[in-house]
């Protein structure tokens, strides 16, 4: 005998009394008021206040609770949409790669009875004559995980899936004027184990829950297809519509007359009718048909819509339903081991997205996601890939609207349990259900350009089944699905983190083998690739200090064909804002809320912060993704050559602009009238700029930039698309220079310090430790920690990423070598080398354990003050950077500097920087990321002012070609390392300067291990050189 499993511990029961999936479209009352949009009378919205009962345990559930007599006057209120655990209730759970605690292993599904929180939620509602004599619905857009539905005590329905819509039927449970909704909502259901997603386990009613009212009569769904007849212009537009009849409401032979009106830029250019006859059936299936001369085609770039607008009128002509969807006419094909889109190969310059808030989790506002396209759209990104779950429907709309190419993604995903749950076929049907109902919400979305099976579950026949599926339900988009390794089934051959050398490997028909944990690997043969495009689904994983290497991949797309392009891991932060006990706010993430895992910030790999300001990779999305290209064919004629990357767009509605700057300052700008460029094509130009006079040492730059001609929904005008930069080659001047006759400073020193004292400044060495230890202006003590090697940095997030995925391995690597070895240097002597003209020669060497030779640092005192640093070392073991750091007194200085900007910079990730004169203070020179660590470099320094409130000031200068790096923090090297948290690090009452030559790159190819490619190490047995000039002085003006 069967042992009885309640509905959510049932993995053949996902779903009871649930209406058929349907396409997102509203119901007006009237055809004007389809076309404007907006809300409708036939809805209701239940977002507010619901009554809100949480219990740990089914165990302890309420009885009764559902029933219009139960008193619920001691529950408190939930708002509804939203998630419990952010409302103080239980706990918010990341476990990226494993189920929580309570999804046991064995005898799936199984949940632990003791830990599986349920949330009772209650509210009444009122219901009009009016509406008592239509049909009424209720929907719920997203709970999670699984739910049970009553009204006025009556049991309606269950649903699981979280991430798409359930819908019931509610006339036969109503009464007219006050009624009773209520729902038991579980944390855990068997549907649990399908969604293992890497985010936060949230729980609750999370998406808006609304009423509607329809007629006896009424549109129940409708498909909106395109059937290019000749490409591209001439298309059928096949409208697929599904009536209802709400039986047994008429009887006999019943007439409706249906409408469908196609409108371009307000007016109607085309309408068609028919005239269904259900003949006592419940539902029925109607086609019309729309041949459309000349289209104008929707594509990420132009993304045009025509608005569909179908109205269903009685035999008296009255209306009984109307509805408006928007259509873009495009045709997707996969060809030529490419992705085409209007016949024109793609390249998917995308990242993957959750829905995620840092205040609300899953529950998504409307401001919020258009805010996502726009910062999407302004730094050229023009595709998306939904992880991994269908997204708020709202923003369907939006993708739309806006112009972005999207791969929809089922909500599968059995990550921590995908080796046990391969090949169990209990879960098929469920896995059915969610792609069937995905595809039947979002099938009329021109963006949608791919169906996703799902995300990292393993392959077997459950997801050939599901291919079939979809290629069934819908033969115009492809099927996409990373873990079909072997190339059997999904149309495109997906991969994720594979580095650029293994994505060159398998375009080329070669192997490459990837990680399964710690250990093991398994080979990816690009037999198996065949003909396939190549899509990265995932790549540039960005937690952190991250996003190296990323250009490398940019390459490799632009010289394959078949390299359709990729989506960067991730979107946006998935750190929830929270207060420490005395109100402070700050990122929590894994293992801060209480979760028994303990996976740090593993989570939060965007190249935005979760309140989506920006942090330093998104510059070089940006500038990566660009779709414009300049090359100079001959700078001194000012002969370029820009190149049109853009698939659909002229380059007309850009604005090309330029400057000339000398050492960051601009001499003269100009633009080009009218700049005319068909998509996919090149043309010359030139710029008839003047030779700028430069002296010696100084740098000459053209800058040309293309800005938006006029205003787009998502930018203004004037705003930056593109950017190439230049380095103008020029004679130098030599202007002869009146040098002040300094005064010969005077050398003195004793067995602790030696002494250099000028007119208004003195230099300190300090004997022992071998540094420079103070800087006087004027009698004012500028350092409070002396000059020092610096060969480590606070770790980032990829130099300790394998720490944070294994945490069994962190005791293993809590040891930082470098940071050891600079503790405990030992300095074997400081001597003064000579004195000549008032010039002063001093040498200081350490012993470093690590180092093949001793640290030296030369030091040239000049007679102004000016003090040339010249260090050099070679170290026998792989090494984090090579500098020197000290302290300047007080908390309030301001920076500028020559080099690139404006933002950080770092070996391997170089390409958003521009080469100019910029600067801020230290505190907007520092980047927090959410985990405190090496931050706020600014790379290829040519020279760098630091400056106090009194006019005091340190200036940092390259010595000839040798260029520098330097950083700023208001806290010290060591509270970056220490810290967990940004709200740890303390307000010191000094500044921090680091002067490097280089440090190692950030790498970012893979989540975890994801190294600085060799070229961007410090190598053992290599002799390293940081050679700059500094001094102290006071400005006057």
């Amino acid at each position: 005998m069967e042992t009885y499993k309640p509905e959510w511990m049932d993995a053949r029961i996902f779903e009871i009394n649930k209406q058929k999936a349907r396409c997102t479209a509203t119901s007006y009352p009237t055809i004007e008021m389809a076309r404007i949009g907006g809300d409708s009378p036939n809805e209701c919205s239940l977002n507010g206040e619901w009554s809100f009962y949480w219990v740990p345990r089914p165990a302890e559930r309420i009885e009764g609770f559902f029933n219009p007599d139960f008193n619920d006057r001691d529950w408190k209120t939930i708002p509804v949409p939203s998630q419990w655990e952010l409302q103080g209730y239980g706990v918010p759970i990341y476990a990226p790669f494993h189920m929580p605690p309570s999804l046991r292993k064995h005898n799936l599904p199984n949940i632990d009875p003791n830990d599986n929180p349920v949330g009772a939620y209650r509210r009444h509602f009122n219901i009009s004559q009016e509406w008592m004599d239509r049909e009424v619905y209720i929907q719920f857009e997203g709970v999670c995980s699984a739910f049970y539905l009553w009204v006025n005590g009556q049991f309606v329905g269950y649903s699981q899936d979280s991430m798409l819509p359930a819908e019931f039927y509610l006339s036969p449970y109503l009464k007219e004027g006050d009624n009773l909704i209520a729902l038991e909502v579980f944390r855990y259901s068997d549907g649990s184990y399908l969604e293992n997603q890497d985010m936060w386990f949230l729980s609750g009613i999370f998406r808006p829950v609304r009423l509607i009212a329809r007629s006896k009569i009424c549109i129940r769904d409708f498909s909106l297809r395109s059937n290019f007849i000749q490409p591209f212009s001439q298309v059928e537009l096949l409208v697929n519509i599904d009536l209802l009849q709400h039986k047994p409401i008429l009887e006999g032979k019943s007439y409706a007359h249906l409408q469908v009106d196609l409108v371009k830029n307000g007016e109607i250019i085309q309408s068609q009718g028919v005239i269904p006859l259900f003949d006592q059936k419940e539902n029925v299936q109607t086609e019309i048909k729309m041949l459309v001369e000349d289209p104008l085609l929707w594509s990420a770039e132009v993304p045009f819509l025509y608005d569909v607008i179908l109205s269903l009128t009685d035999e008296s002509g009255k209306i009984l339903d109307v509805r408006r969807a928007r259509h873009g006419f495009r045709l997707v094909e996969i060809r030529d081991s490419q992705f085409w889109v209007n016949g024109k190969s793609i390249k998917f310059k995308g990242v993957n997205r959750h829905d995620f808030d840092p205040h609300s989790g899953h529950t998504m506002s409307m401001e919020r996601m258009r805010e996502d396209i726009f910062i999407m759209k302004r730094n050229n990104i023009n595709a998306v890939r939904c992880s991994h779950y269908p997204d708020d429907e709202r923003i369907y709309d939006l993708f739309d609207q806006y112009g972005l190419y999207v791969i929809d993604e089922a909500n599968i995903e059995t990550h921590g349990f995908r080796k046990e749950m391969t090949g169990d076929m209990q879960w098929l049907e469920a896995m059915k259900s969610r792609v069937t109902n995905m595809i039947a919400r979002d099938k009329n979305h021109a963006s949608v350009v791919m169906w996703s099976l799902g995300n990292e579950c393993g392959s077997d026949d459950k997801f050939r089944q599901l291919c079939d599926l979809v290629h069934h339900l819908d033969p115009d988009r492809p099927v996409h699905y990373e873990q079909d390794y072997k190339g059997e089934y999904a149309d495109v051959y997906s991969m994720m983190y594979p580095t650029p050398m293994d994505l060159e490997s398998i375009a080329n028909g070669g192997d490459y083998k990837i990680r399964t944990g710690i250990f093991g690997y398994i080979t990816i043969y690009g037999k198996d690739a065949g003909n396939k495009p190549l899509l990265l689904c995932e790549y540039a994983h960005a937690m952190g200090n991250s996003l190296g290497n990323f250009q490398k991949y940019l390459q490799l797309f632009e010289k394959y064909p078949k390299c359709i392009g990729g989506f960067i891991w991730d979107f946006a932060d998935q750190s929830i804002l929270t207060q420490t006990e005395d109100g402070k706010p700050f990122w929590a993430y894994g293992g801060d809320l209480g979760d028994p895992y303990d996976y740090k910030v593993f989570g939060c790999n965007g190249i935005l912060f979760a309140d989506r300001s920006p942090h330093p990779a998104l510059d070089s999305v940006k500038k990566g993704y660009q779709e414009v290209q300049i090359v100079a064919k001959d700078i001194k004629e000012g002969l370029f050559q820009v190149r049109n990357n853009y698939r659909f767009r002229n380059l007309n509605f850009l604005n090309l602009v330029w400057k000339i700057e000398v050492d960051g300052l601009a001499i003269e700008q100009g633009h080009l009238e009218d700049l005319e460029l068909a998509p996919l094509s090149l043309q010359e130009f030139r710029i008839p700029y003047h030779k700028p006079e430069v002296e010696v040492g100084q740098e000459a730059w053209m800058t040309i930039s293309l800005h938006l001609k006029h205003p787009e929904d998502w930018a203004e005008a004037g705003y930056e698309m593109a950017w190439e930069q230049f380095r103008i080659p020029v004679e130098t001047i030599v202007k002869e220079e009146i040098r002040r006759v300094e005064p010969a400073p005077v050398l003195e020193s004793n067995s602790e310090e030696i002494v250099i004292k000028g007119e208004d400044w003195a230099i300190q060495f300090d004997c022992k430790g071998g540094c420079l230890s103070e800087y006087w202006i004027d009698g004012v003590e500028m350092l409070c920690g002396p000059m020092r090697p610096n060969l480590w940095r606070a770790r980032i997030d990829n130099d300790i990423s394998a720490q944070i995925l294994y945490v069994w391995s962190r005791p293993f690597f809590a040891r930082q070598f470098w940071r050891e070895a600079t503790r405990k240097m030992k300095c074997l002597g400081l001597k003064v080398m000579g004195t000549k003209n008032g010039e002063s020669w001093l040498q200081a060497r350490w012993r470093i354990s690590g180092g093949k030779t001793p640290f030296i640092i030369n030091y040239h005192v000049y007679k102004n003050g000016e003090v040339e640093v010249d260090c050099l070392f070679t170290p026998k073991r792989e090494m984090e950077r090579m500098g020197v750091q000290f302290l300047l007194r007080g908390a309030d200085w301001h920076i500028n500097y020559f080099g690139l900007g404006p933002e950080e910079t770092m070996p391997d990730r170089l390409i958003g920087g521009k080469v100019g004169r910029f600067g801020g203070s230290v505190s907007k020179m520092m980047h927090h990321y959410v985990r405190p660590q090496e931050n706020g470099n600014r790379s290829d320094v040519r020279w760098m002012e630091i400056r106090n409130q009194v006019g005091q000031e340190f200036c940092v200068q390259s010595v000839g070609e040798n260029n520098f790096s330097f950083s700023t923090w208001n806290c010290s090297q060591d509270d970056l390392a220490d810290a967990d948290h940004i709200h740890e690090l303390p307000d010191r009452d000094f500044v921090t300067v680091n002067v490097d030559l280089v440090q190692k790159g950030v790498g970012g190819d893979v989540p975890a291990g994801g190294l600085p490619h060799p070229e961007y190490l410090l190598l053992p047995g290599k002799e390293y050189r940081l050679n700059f000039t500094m001094i102290g002085r006071k400005r006057t003006e």
